[in-house]
């Protein structure tokens, strides 16, 4: 998955892949990982391939997740 936040940084549209078998917290992020990097590729263009089919829309025109900032969108989550 591509996770847009908005900081505005370099790495804004960070991929993020994790092995949900053995990390289901994903605290693991594979993606950044060089043992991979040739499969990363392969599904950053079949992601890419999607959205261009499905949504017609670029990274570019994503959301930005600005976070949560200093409050909890609801009290009963807090």
């Amino acid at each position: 998955m591509r996770y847009p936040h908005g900081d505005g940084g370099p790495d804004r549209h960070r991929d993020e892949w994790y092995d949900l078998e053995e990390d289901p917290g994903e605290l693991h992020n594979l993606a950044a990982d060089p043992v991979f990097a040739e499969r990363v590729g392969q599904l950053r263009a079949e992601l890419d391939r999607l959205m261009a089919e499905h949504q017609n829309r670029s990274l570019e025109s994503m959301p930005l997740d600005e976070g949560i900032k200093s409050e909890l969108p609801a009290v009963e989550i807090q």
